[in-house]
Order: structure tokens, then C-alpha cells, then sequence
């Protein structure tokens, strides 16, 4: 056994990794689009261009606006189905808002029209198995529902009553599945409720005011501890949205310049923008100062891979170990769950053998911080003698993607191919440049 050991470990071979400053299209994060219609009558060959232009994430709103006073017909919930699966069909993950209006203006919500409280509640029951079924393609889940844009003011039912929200808020996790995270939209409700689980933020006037166009409050003294409570619940749980236009707000001030953008991205722990709202006032001038190109790459994780030692000789069913580095450059967490593997690659036949490491999780990858994973594992009992190519995957959690390539993480590291480090597009996984040797 002394003898074993000390084969074992004079075998240990370490590889290091070359960090990429390219823009990595990843799931779950980035500029998203917004649909152009809503979700129901989401296609495939749309939502094809999307992911074929660099983007993997779609807003798609729910549209109710037929249903303030009755039950969802089940036609349109069948409809639902298929946007879901033309998503899943074209590698993109939605971000969902269930709607009852959807104003064309930034100053004419004012008499927009949503549901009663038990119609609301009707619906969510309605929809929650369409949620269940098709969670693998929902990233995120938007509160909607509530007033204009369902953006939670301007309610013409009284649903911003505390009591109301709260109501809608229940109702929302019992409906949502418990691996999806839910983000409202108003700080003062987030900070009355307290910490909770899969509980988000999102804001859709990001940086357009002093207030964000009435996110925070006029209060300077509020507004400042608002905003370092959403910074504190941002580094826990997801947060994203938009720009806007503040023509609603005649002294509105908007923090438009890459100084900004760069700073509080990183201070709320930003994970998915708009691409296109508000592009003009935003976009435009984070282009011309320069820094476009590292928001694009900051917005949510970005998980660079800095070293990987393993031990290099092994048997079947056999104890085999090793550690990984692994970098996040982005601004946020990874939001929902993933699995590391360590990938065994058969050099003959290219067969590939998964090998979970469950005792980490990659959402506590903090940004701006490197992690060592250490993994100690069994070899399967009927691998093949030979030699095997180790790579590192972080597929998709559900079963129904776990083997789509378009929705495995990418590392952001360089393609070394001289040293045998590279990316697969085809399996999703990066080929680390060591070896593993099996005794038959």
C-alpha cells in the first residue's frame, strides 16, 4: 500500500492555463434580447439568429392582457409549451415576465390596467406547471404581474398594497420551481421582507437617474442605504435588467459614462442587461469610452481555469485524486446550480466518461476570487485499460440539456492546441493538456 502510494503521488503532473480576453457567450448571462413578441409565440428560427449573434438570453413576457378576468384558456398554455421548447430547440434560456399590459412609452403607463389579487393568483396556479416542466430553460424569473410592464407600480387593482405584494410574492415562490431564482423589482419591499431564499433584484432604469427613475428613493439618506442593501443581496443572490429612457423624470441625471458602468456593475454584481434599451444614452458611450468590451465580458461569471494537477496513473474502480484552480473574472455568482466533471476521454475511440465532483458547488465561485477544488475520487470499475485526456466540463444541471454543448459553461482560457489544451465545441468540455494512464 506504502508502495502504491508513493507510485501515485510521484505521478502527480500539474498544467497551468493561459487566461482569454475574448468575449465568451455563456448560458445564463450577458446582454440579453428582448422578444420581439411574447413568449407564446416565440420561434425557433428567431431565437436561432439570437444565439448565432452571441447572446443567450431572451426576455419573454407572458402576455395576460386577455386574461384580467378569467382563467388563462388552455390553448394559450399549450402555446406557452411550444415557446418554451423553441427555446430548448435553439440553445437560448429565457428570462420570464408574466404581464397584464405592456405600455409603448416610457409616459403613458399611467392608466395601464392589471388583474384583482385572486385572478393573479389563479394564474400562477395555471402556470405553474408549465414552470415546473420547463425550468431547464428559464433562467430567471421577473415578479410581473403588477402594475404597468408589471413593474410592480401604477396598479390599477391595489396590488401595491403591502399586503398585496406579499400575497403576489407567496404566490409567486409557491409557483415558481425551487431551483429558480424570483427578482422583484423595488428595493424597500426587498429590505422590508428580510433575507430570502431564491429572492433576487432586478431594475429596468439601471444608472438612468439619481434614483434610478424612482428605483430608490429621493431621499439622499434612503437612496444610499438602499442601494448598499440591494449591493449586499447582489452579491448572494441574481440581479439584472435595463437602462431606460428617463423621460419621466425632467432632472433626471443618468450615469452614462464607462467609469459608471465599471463601477457599479461590479458593486451590484450584475449578471444580464439589456442589449438594446437604452442604447442610445448607454450603449453607445460605453462603446465610444472604450469599455464595451469588458462589460460585455464582466456581466455575470467568468470562470478562467489557472491550474490543474492530477495524478496521472490509475487503475479501474481504483482511488484517484487531483485540485483545480479556477478563477471567476466576472461581476457576479454563478446563479443556478451546476455540477464540475472531470472528463476522461478515451484516445482510441474518443469515448467520454463523466466523473461528477459534487463535493463543491460552482455558484460559490466568488467573483474576483480564485478557488481550489480538490478532488478525491473512484475511477469507474470497468474502465478500459489505456491512456485517457482529462478535461473539465460544467454542463447544464438538467438532464434534458446535460448533453447539449450549447449550454455547457466555456472556460475562459486560451486554446493551446501545442500542449493539448483546447476547447471541444462539439461535447462542451476543455481538454486540460495531461493525461491519465489506466493499467489494464
Amino acid at each position: 500500500m506504502i508502495a502504491l502510494t508513493a507510485m501515485l503521488l510521484a505521478t502527480l503532473q500539474t498544467a497551468t492555463f493561459t487566461p482569454s480576453e475574448a468575449e465568451i457567450a455563456n448560458p445564463e448571462r450577458g446582454f440579453y434580447r428582448a422578444g420581439e413578441r411574447d413568449l407564446a409565440a416565440l420561434d425557433q428560427a428567431s431565437l436561432a439568429r439570437v444565439y448565432a449573434g452571441g447572446e443567450r438570453l431572451v426576455y419573454a413576457r407572458i402576455d395576460l392582457s386577455k386574461y384580467r378576468n378569467g382563467p388563462i384558456a388552455a390553448r394559450d398554455l399549450d402555446r406557452l409549451v411550444r415557446g418554451f421548447a423553441a427555446a430548448r430547440a435553439a440553445g437560448i434560456k429565457l428570462i420570464v415576465r408574466a404581464v397584464y399590459n405592456y405600455p409603448r412609452g416610457e409616459t403613458d403607463y399611467h392608466q395601464a390596467q392589471d388583474a384583482p389579487l385572486p385572478v393573479v393568483r389563479a394564474h400562477l396556479a395555471q402556470l405553474k406547471p408549465a414552470f415546473a416542466a420547463n425550468a431547464d430553460v428559464i433562467a430567471f424569473v421577473q415578479a410581473g404581474f403588477i402594475g404597468a410592464w408589471g413593474e410592480w407600480h401604477s396598479s390599477s387593482n391595489d396590488l401595491t398594497s403591502a399586503p398585496n405584494r406579499r400575497a403576489v410574492r407567496d404566490a409567486l415562490l409557491a409557483a415558481v420551481p425551487e431551483t429558480r431564482s424570483i427578482q422583484f423589482r423595488y428595493p424597500p419591499d426587498l429590505i422590508a421582507w428580510g433575507p430570502l431564499p431564491r429572492v433576487g433584484f432586478h431594475n429596468d432604469c439601471f444608472m438612468a437617474s439619481q434614483t434610478d427613475v424612482g428605483t430608490f428613493s429621493e431621499n439622499a439618506g434612503q437612496r444610499t442605504r438602499e442601494q448598499a442593501a440591494m449591493a449586499r443581496l447582489t452579491a448572494e443572490a441574481p440581479f439584472g435588467g435595463e437602462t431606460c429612457n428617463p423621460a419621466d423624470d425632467p432632472g433626471a441625471i443618468p450615469r452614462t459614462g464607462c467609469a459608471a458602468i465599471l463601477d457599479e456593475g461590479a458593486r451590484y454584481h450584475l449578471s444580464y442587461l439589456n442589449a438594446d434599451y437604452y442604447r442610445r444614452l448607454f450603449h453607445d458611450r460605453w462603446t465610444a469610452g472604450g469599455c464595451m468590451a469588458e462589460v460585455r465580458r464582466r456581466l455575470g461569471y467568468r470562470f478562467a481555469l489557472v491550474s490543474a494537477s492530477i495524478v496521472t496513473r490509475g487503475r479501474p474502480g481504483g482511488d484517484w485524486h487531483g485540485t483545480v484552480t479556477i478563477r471567476n473574472e466576472g461581476w457576479a455568482r454563478l446563479s443556478n446550480a451546476r455540477t464540475l466533471e472531470i472528463v476522461l476521454i478515451d484516445s482510441v475511440n474518443g469515448t467520454l466518461r463523466r466523473i461528477p465532483v459534487r463535493s463543491v458547488d460552482p455558484r460559490e465561485w466568488l467573483p474576483g476570487t480564485a478557488t481550489k477544488v480538490a478532488f478525491a475520487t473512484r475511477l469507474p470499475p470497468d474502465l478500459a485499460g489505456g491512456r485517457y485526456a482529462v478535461a473539465l466540463a460544467l454542463p447544464d444541471e438538467a438532464s434534458t440539456l446535460h448533453d447539449d454543448p450549447r449550454f455547457a459553461i466555456r472556460f475562459a482560457n486560451h486554446d493551446l492546441a501545442e500542449i493539448g489544451q483546447r476547447w471541444e465545441q462539439r461535447t462542451g468540455v476543455f481538454r486540460v493538456g495531461l493525461d491519465l494512464s489506466i493499467e489494464p
